[in-house]
């Protein structure tokens, strides 16, 4: 059986519509198929294990063109679909069991997406209707609301919203936020800007399109605390900064920003990236996190964020051919564009290697492309081919960038990075001023408590400062193998190897296969005169293949033991 999405790609979805309803009348007449003998039920399973969101769509569409009729098939089908950008499959097979009053809440989403999509008024509401249930409190309440509106009902659904009683300050805040919102689209400044002003929205993420939206509806007083704010939030939704001196540009020479405008239907879209945030990821085949960032994205095309937003988090789930297809889609005028590249080049970096995704941001940077985050990411992959020299210019040029975006949160990164090519590249003052200013920027970052002092420990330099300092970089996070590492070879240089054993067994703990933690516990074990089990880890170092550096003195442990 060819497989229905490339039934898809030859000849159009006329057919594969023909294949789904006619799959799906056969399930109306409950007819089964045994599962255990299917090889795409198999094949299925296995790219569900594996996080592979397109292949899990090819077989679980295939099973169901040859007429499979299990509930999980079903369901799979739809959500694999939508994950892998296969709207008009997951909408088509929706379609066809809400025709036929069959009751699959993932299938109600669906259609409820594309209803938004379409901006079908009737659809929306009729929808909504149908299967609210199915929506966390919360987000059905702000569903509500802007359906509401949709249906110009504007003082219900304000009433419904001042009705509500929550205690929790993350859900009060997405109220509030659609509330501000609300004012702003029915052009009630006073009422915005006092709800904006009494309100702490804190670490509340704005959406790029709203926050511009707002920066525009409050542009006539570029001075107050209001805009200055929402200012921060533009630059929150984003990893990049540079777009903003240009966004300052235009606001001061009077010209309109080219924002997408807050209306009803975005927002009812924007309820499912919401919905997103809260759950959890839960591991490159968790799909309840992606699944309402697909959705969220299908319901509104339009939005940049959601856009990226999706984009990132197939990243994360290592679907990184799904997640460059939509990074591919980003045009030089978008805002997320250059974070678009950043984001390419790791996909890049993950399928391929580090020299094709050097290659590959190599070409934005010769023409001109220079910002900090962009000269960051350049820097990085420079540093991993140990082009040193190269890779100091790099962080050195998103410094000075970063200065001129007025991204300051962005330096001291990038100031520990420098150092650590600095570092690496033997220059130690040079080294330990970066990492001094970087931990004056963000004071106890135990990230950069840890490297500095197990550089000064490796140089058998200040051991007091260093024990501190990679004493604080553990409390301050007391889970990270390479801090505990750290701590248990800080007791090791001073020779307390009880102390030592102590701690690194616990990095072992942590994580097992890395072949500095291997090397440290044997070099303790060898210490304390267990001789045997310390050549037994050193052989485990070497099996996941150290720096050369590294692999050749552990192979002289291992020849000549340790003096």
């Amino acid at each position: 059986m060819v497989q229905i999405i490339q039934i898809c790609r030859l000849e159009g979805m006329a057919i594969v519509k023909t294949l789904i309803s006619a799959s799906l009348l056969l399930w109306h007449f409950s007819i089964n198929m045994v599962l255990a003998n299917s090889g795409s039920y198999i094949a299925g399973q296995f790219a569900e294990k594996e996080g592979d969101f397109r292949n899990a769509s090819y077989y679980y569409i295939d099973l169901i063109s040859r007429g499979e009729t299990e509930n999980e098939i079903i369901k799979r089908s739809i959500i694999y679909s939508a994950l892998s950008g296969n709207f008009e499959v997951a909408t088509a097979i929706s379609r066809k069991i809400d025709d036929l009053e069959l009751d699959y809440p993932i299938a109600n989403l669906i259609i409820f997406a594309e209803a938004i999509k379409n901006k079908e008024n009737d659809k929306i509401v009729e929808e909504f209707e149908r299967h609210k249930i199915f929506f966390p409190a919360i987000f059905r309440n702000v569903a509500e609301f802007w359906i509401l509106i949709i249906k110009n009902e504007k003082d219900k659904a304000f009433k419904l919203l001042n009705s509500l009683s929550i205690n929790n300050e993350a859900q009060m805040q997405i109220i509030n936020y659609n509330q501000l919102l609300a004012y702003i689209y029915f052009n009630e400044y006073e009422q915005a800007k006092t709800l904006y002003e009494n309100l702490v929205f804190s670490d509340f993420l704005f959406d790029s399109d709203s926050a511009f939206a707002l920066l525009e509806y409050f542009r006539e007083d570029k001075e107050s605390k209001v805009f200055k704010s929402i200012l921060n939030k533009v630059r929150s939704a984003s990893d990049n900064s540079y777009y903003i001196l240009a966004l300052m540009d235009d606001l001061s020479s009077g010209e309109e920003i080219n924002s997408i405008r807050i209306n009803p239907y975005k927002q009812i879209a924007e309820v499912f990236f919401r919905w997103s945030q809260s759950v959890q990821l839960q591991g490159k085949n968790g799909i309840n996190k992606p699944f309402y960032l697909s959705l969220a994205n299908y319901a509104d095309p339009t939005s940049s964020f959601l856009k990226f937003k999706t984009a990132t988090v197939l990243s994360d789930t290592e679907n990184y051919g799904l997640s460059k297809e939509i990074l591919d889609s980003f045009s030089k005028e978008d805002v997320f564009y250059m974070d678009s590249i950043v984001e390419r080049t790791y996909a890049i970096e993950q399928q391929d290697n580090d020299e094709s995704a050097l290659e590959y941001i190599e070409k934005f940077i010769s023409n001109g492309f220079k910002n900090a985050r962009l000269l960051k990411t350049y820097g990085s992959l420079q540093r991993s081919q140990r082009l040193y020299k190269e890779s100091i210019k790099s962080y050195t040029g998103a410094i000075e960038a970063a200065k001129r975006e007025k991204y300051t949160e962005a330096v001291w990164p990038i100031l520990f990075l420098r150092g650590i090519s600095f570092e690496r590249s033997k220059n130690w003052d040079l080294a330990e001023a970066d990492f001094i200013s970087a931990l004056e920027l963000s004071p106890d970052h135990p990230q950069v408590l840890n490297y500095m002092g197990y550089s000064l420990l490796e140089r058998k330099e200040k051991l007091d400062q260093a024990m501190r300092m990679i004493l604080l970089a553990a409390e301050k996070a007391p889970d990270s193998y390479h801090i505990i590492d750290s701590l248990g070879w800080a007791y090791y240089r001073t020779g307390d190897f009880e102390q030592a054993l102590l701690y690194l067994e616990r990095a072992m703990e942590l994580e097992s296969t890395d072949p500095i933690v291997n090397d440290h516990l044997g070099d303790v074990l060898w210490m304390l005169g267990r001789k045997r089990e310390a050549k037994f880890q050193w052989k485990k170092s070497l099996s996941f293949k150290p720096e050369p550096a590294d692999q050749k003195n552990t192979e002289d442990k291992l020849a000549f033991g340790l003096n």
